[in-house]
């Protein structure tokens, strides 16, 4: 994730934060799977605009609530990067891991942090969608587009991440809970289920013919198979 010159980078409560070029072409991808074909170009083009706005401000939402979590619970600042996988959370300075119950759940609520404040955002979409006032209008419809794929796009994406499939959030949950009752195998035995459910969802995947996210639980299956084989988590 080296910075470079076509990056965006900008400071949001305190916390640097930069979009690299792959992401706004994963959003344009992700509006455009949902809007599908319109007569109107105008029209396409602004949910097209709108629909990117709504993915960025979903995830941008999910890496602040880890960057939050980090301020406040483990009293370290943080960096935050959209990239095209999503995005990333990163502490500026190393910080003390916290062991035992409280620790597991301080661990814990670091990675649900991200989906709770996706969770949170569609919550206040819903709640726009329903107490404005809505017309009949062009820039109402724009308007009304926008709330409801921003809801969408944070609730898939928050239960997505909470899939206990290492590296995404419910992956780091599952491996902490191992390493609470399992201190010696607890990350042995996340990183077997990781792969295993994986690899099981991306030949549901394939089933279905949806082939990109079939590659990305195969590759993910991988990397823990990766992991699991070079067992560099023992050392």
């Amino acid at each position: 994730m080296q910075p470079t010159s076509n990056d965006v980078s900008f400071n949001l409560f305190g916390f640097p934060t930069t979009i690299q070029p792959f992401f706004w072409l994963i959003a344009a991808i992700l509006a455009a799977l949902h809007i599908g074909e319109i007569d109107k170009m105008q029209l396409w083009i602004a949910k097209m605009l709108l629909g990117m706005a709504g993915v960025l401000l979903s995830i941008l939402a999910h890496e602040l609530g880890h960057a939050f979590a980090f301020r406040h619970v483990f009293r370290t600042e943080s960096i935050v990067i959209l990239h095209g996988f999503g995005g990333a959370t990163m502490p500026i300075q190393h910080y003390s891991r916290s062991y035992g119950f409280t620790g597991t759940m301080a661990n814990c609520f670091l990675s649900f942090a991200g989906p709770l404040a996706g969770f949170v955002l569609a919550v206040l979409m819903f709640a726009l969608l329903y107490f404005l006032p809505m017309g009949n209008g062009f820039a109402a419809s724009l308007l009304m587009f926008f709330l409801y794929w921003t809801m969408t796009i944070s609730i898939i994406w928050g239960i997505f991440n909470l899939l206990p499939i290492y590296p995404m959030d419910g992956g780091h949950i599952f491996r902490e809970i191992f390493l609470f009752f399992f201190p010696r195998q607890g990350v042995e035995f996340s990183l077997i289920l990781s792969m295993l459910i994986a690899a099981l969802l991306a030949v549901v995947a394939l089933r279905f013919g949806q082939l990109f996210i079939t590659f990305l639980f195969g590759y993910f299956a991988y990397q823990n198979y990766q992991e699991l084989t070079l067992g560099s988590f023992r050392r």
